[in-house]
């Protein structure tokens, strides 16, 4: 007799291309009832227009495409993960205080929520919320190191989506590593085979590429972001002198993980594991992956054509710089490790908005008591 699932009902947030993607997979993989939750009704009014289906094409679903029944569209994400055994929080690292103070009183403790796509301190920040929204039995909380697809709205429609790949390289973790039910994690091994589940969140913080590439590259092309004209963030934005600022931040944070007792790749190295380089080309450092990722010989674009931000407004200076950078400095200074080039981009990015990232992100200050239950867990004495 076939063993029932530990995973029945799935609750989505957020109804971006992430969330829906999310979605579209877990029904796919069997699962009985996926419910979605957004807090603008914008997304969610075309999904309702069509009776709570979605639509899903490519690497989910099939070329040609086909919709996908949800359970429950809701405005609501109390009524959204209720009786779910799974929860994905897919919308962007700003929300994760605010789903998590709200869903406080009323998550269970046999409910895991993961965050879709973490950063340095997703966990740690997700805990910390649902306490401060009245949570005194908090669930195991996880996340993936990156969105594990690659993927867009189909045609700019709610509630449609075009899958162009699935990441065959991703992380995962979860605070409190051993708690975590050993179905779930066969079930997310289920899901997604080529998932590596980490010893400690610390690892899929740390291992997140866009704290390292995005600052940099925004921050070191200016003059295209004032234009205001088209530009191609990657085409045009990654010289040589800018591949090699982005492997200097991330020597400090390979620095970090040494004094974690982690031995973690560079960054291109992990790239080239979800990327391959097309056509077989060398790649010994970041510069030379973005290059081997523009165009193959065939025809195949990929990184060439990715657009550039016209306003630093964007979530490459807004969300990687209080949710990447200043936790890895934070980290670093619990450790006492110096990062002059994280902490240089960290101030250009501040003074350039008028912000203080130090003071909206996950500082030291705010995530001290969560780096070092994190460290002891990895035996880290500071």
């Amino acid at each position: 007799m076939m063993k029932k699932s530990p995973v029945n009902r799935v609750a989505v947030l957020s109804a971006g291309n992430g969330g829906i993607t999310f979605a579209a997979h877990f029904l796919e993989a069997g699962v009985e009832e996926v419910t979605l939750y957004n807090r603008s009704p914008e997304r969610l009014d075309p999904i309702r227009a069509n009776d709570n289906r979605i639509f899903a094409r490519g690497k989910i679903g099939t070329e040609a495409g086909h919709e996908l029944q949800l359970a429950l569209v809701t405005g609501d994400p109390v009524e959204a993960i209720e009786g779910a055994d799974f929860i994905v929080m897919a919308g962007t690292q700003p929300a994760i205080h605010h789903i998590g103070r709200a869903l406080g009183a009323t998550i269970q403790p046999n409910q895991t929520i993961m965050i879709g796509s973490g950063t340095l301190g997703s966990s740690w920040e997700m805990r910390a919320s649902l306490k401060a929204g009245g949570c005194t039995d908090l669930p195991v909380v996880g996340e993936f190191n990156i969105l594990p697809y690659a993927t867009k709205l189909d045609d700019e429609q709610q509630g449609r989506v075009w899958v162009r790949g699935v990441k065959n390289a991703l992380d995962a973790a979860f605070a409190p590593a051993d708690q975590l039910d050993p179905d779930i994690r066969s079930w997310l091994l289920r899901v997604y085979p080529y998932l590596t589940i980490l010893p400690d969140v610390i690892q899929t913080g740390l291992s997140g590429a866009n704290m390292v590439v995005h600052p940099v590259v925004v921050l070191r092309n200016q003059d295209y972001v004032r234009k205001g004209k088209p530009w191609r963030l990657y085409a045009d934005g990654v010289s040589e002198e800018v591949g090699a600022l982005m492997d200097a931040v991330d020597a400090e944070r390979l620095a970090i993980a040494k004094a974690c007792g982690l031995d973690m790749i560079p960054i291109y190295e992990f790239l080239i594991k979800a990327y391959p380089p097309f056509d077989g080309a060398t790649v010994n450092n970041i510069y030379s992956w973005f290059q081997s990722r523009m165009r193959s010989k065939a025809g195949e674009i990929h990184l060439e054509a990715v657009p550039g931000p016209t306003s630093f407004n964007v979530r490459l200076l807004e969300e990687d710089i209080p949710y990447g950078m200043v936790p890895l400095e934070g980290m670093a200074a619990v450790l006492g490790v110096p990062t002059p080039t994280v902490t240089m981009f960290i101030n250009e990015a501040c003074d350039l908005l008028g912000a203080d990232f130090r003071d909206s992100g996950r500082s030291a200050d705010k995530m001290g008591n969560e780096i070092r239950a994190s460290l002891a867990n990895l035996g880290v004495d500071v």
